[in-house]
């Protein structure tokens, strides 16, 4: 068995390069040389020209087949050129004699309409020339597209065999007395040889099979010079090679080879044998590719953990489309999706590639979603100044709580955040994660400040001492000691003299610090000698007399 080998017959291949003489032409190539005798009637060769190619040659033009034929001397003799155009053979001879019984096969073509895969067959009567030793050279050539891979035409001429010596015409003999001639025989023509093809079984799109072929040359026929496979999967249009084999077994010979199809569907194969005349036989079986099975898909993340009213937004990747269709809790089509989950469950997150006309759908993937029931959270913080209570974790549009507290010397400011408010107790409705500060500042200072009274006498009547706090707020006054009493801010002499003294102070409240204590102090005295108080007493007035004190007027005389 043997698969797209270039074989070269009959010896070593020579390099040449020489002037030949008279119809020499500069040639350099390889060459198998054969030895021949020519007759007084020259000689006959049975030739062949095999063409074979690689992948693409749609762009490469063959050259023709070449056979010279060279005296003793080295000197071209003849020389035959033999090619195929547009399907038509062109046969040139040069020198000597001509050729005839023509045939041709040709599978595939290349640029100019010359032939890529085939083969052509004739008879050359070389005549016409003196009897002796000559040589045939078989030449052997390629073509290719400068810088295109699998763009290579091969032609090589071959002796097909069944030819040889023509000798010189015999002496007649007497002529015999005429004798009824019989009917001839019908000539048998020669049987083509037969080819068979073994097609893979249910073979995959992109995957290698195993294709076959086995050609046989006929019952005493002629000895095989090629077999191919071919394939098309567009119905015939085109048909690409599998194996080109130029040098097969004979008389019969087996050819497999690896190939993967590029299209699922409909394909069909085709085995081409020849043999050396030109005769072919061709076998051809169709085949239904399968679609490919594609890679693996993968959701991500493939599990997640949430609450209520999350999302999660899922990708996918893998397959061999790069598309996917979502199922389960997502839906739609995109290599991602964003699901959100209202509810608490468990749930599923598919995806699948759908395939096209090479690949089948996908296996699904999938990805578990578990869902809580939604606990929404307070957070409570405190600035400098104090500090706060509550928050926590709490149900939908359940209601929190939160108090702050100043530290000695501070005042609660207010609170800020998804929530606002003025009183250090707060309410918060949570319908969402909250979070609330509570704010604190230094109290403010305050002073005391007051009118001190003019002269107090044992006879001055009740008055009201004036006393403020640069706050705005009340001022508080405590008798500490002296001849008086106080109710409110009024002190009222009881009679006596002596010093008074009296405190006043301001607690302070959620704004202002307590004020400093201030202490009031004046005396009590007698009242001047003489004075007579209209309101005093008849035994005061009496009194008043032996004490001979000065008369002022306080009110009414009396």
């Amino acid at each position: 068995m043997k698969t797209n080998a270039i074989r070269f017959a009959l010896g070593c291949l020579l390099a040449v390069s020489s002037a030949v003489a008279p119809f020499a032409s500069a040639q350099s190539g390889r060459y198998s040389s054969e030895s021949v005798t020519l007759g007084a009637g020259g000689y006959t060769l049975n030739f062949g020209v095999l063409w074979t190619c690689d992948d693409d040659t749609r762009g490469t033009a063959s050259s023709a087949g070449e056979i010279d034929l060279v005296d003793g001397g080295g000197n071209l003799a003849a020389r035959v050129l033999a090619t195929v155009d547009a399907g038509s053979p062109v046969v040139t001879v040069t020198g000597a004699g001509a050729v005839s019984g023509v045939t041709t096969s040709i599978n595939i073509y290349g640029a100019a309409g010359t032939p890529a895969d085939g083969y052509l067959h004739g008879t050359w009567s070389i005549t016409g020339l003196g009897p002796g030793a000559y040589t045939l050279r078989f030449w052997f050539s390629q073509r290719s597209v400068a810088g295109k891979a699998a763009s290579t035409i091969t032609t090589e001429a071959m002796d097909s065999g069944g030819g040889g010596t023509v000798g010189g015409a015999p002496t007649p003999p007497p002529t015999p007395t005429p004798t009824p001639t019989p009917t001839p025989s019908p000539t048998r023509a020669p049987s083509p040889p037969s080819v068979s093809l073994a097609a893979p079984v249910s073979p995959t799109v992109f995957q290698a099979a195993s294709v076959g072929a086995t050609a046989l040359a006929s019952a005493g026929g002629n000895p095989l010079a090629s077999v191919s496979i071919t394939v098309s999967e567009d119905n015939g249009t085109t048909w690409s090679p599998i194996v080109s084999d130029s040098h097969p077994s004979s008389p019969s010979d087996s050819e497999v080879a690896q190939y993967a199809f590029a299209v699922a569907g409909a394909a069909t194969l085709r085995a081409v044998a020849t043999d050396t005349t030109g005769l072919t036989a061709t076998a051809t079986q169709a085949v239904s590719v399968g679609k490919a099975n594609p890679p693996a898909v993968s959701v991500s993340p493939a599990s997640s953990s949430l609450v209520a009213g999350q999302s999660v937004a899922f990708a996918a990747s893998g397959g061999a489309t790069g598309t996917y269709a979502w199922g389960g809790s997502a839906s739609g089509s995109g290599a991602s999706q964003a699901v959100t989950f209202t509810s608490p469950g468990t749930f599923a997150v598919t995806a699948v590639d759908p395939g096209n006309a090479n690949y089948n759908p996908s296996a699904t993937a999938s990805a578990t979603v578990t869902v809580q029931a939604a606990f929404y959270t307070l957070s409570v913080a405190a600035t400098a100044g104090g500090s706060a209570a509550g928050g926590g974790s709490y149900p939908p549009n359940a209601q929190a709580s939160a108090i702050a507290a100043c530290d000695p010397g501070n005042m609660f400011a207010g609170w800020t955040g998804d929530v606002t408010g003025a009183n250090p107790s707060i309410s918060v409705l949570m319908n969402a994660s909250k979070s609330i500060t509570a704010h604190f500042s230094a109290l403010l200072s305050q002073s005391i400040s007051f009118v001190q009274p003019g002269p107090v006498t044992i006879r001055t009547p009740a008055f009201a001492l004036l006393a403020s706090a640069s706050s705005g707020l009340p001022v508080t006054l405590a008798l500490t000691s002296g001849p008086a009493s106080l109710a409110a801010d009024v002190v009222t002499p009881e009679g006596t003299t002596g010093q008074v003294t009296i405190t006043a102070s301001q607690p302070g409240n959620s704004q202002y610090l307590p004020a400093q204590p201030v202490v009031i102090s004046f005396p009590i005295g007698s009242p001047p000698v003489g004075v007579i108080l209209a309101d005093d007493s008849p035994a005061t007035k009496k009194s008043d007399k032996a004490t001979r004190t000065t008369s002022y007027t306080s009110g009414p005389e009396h």
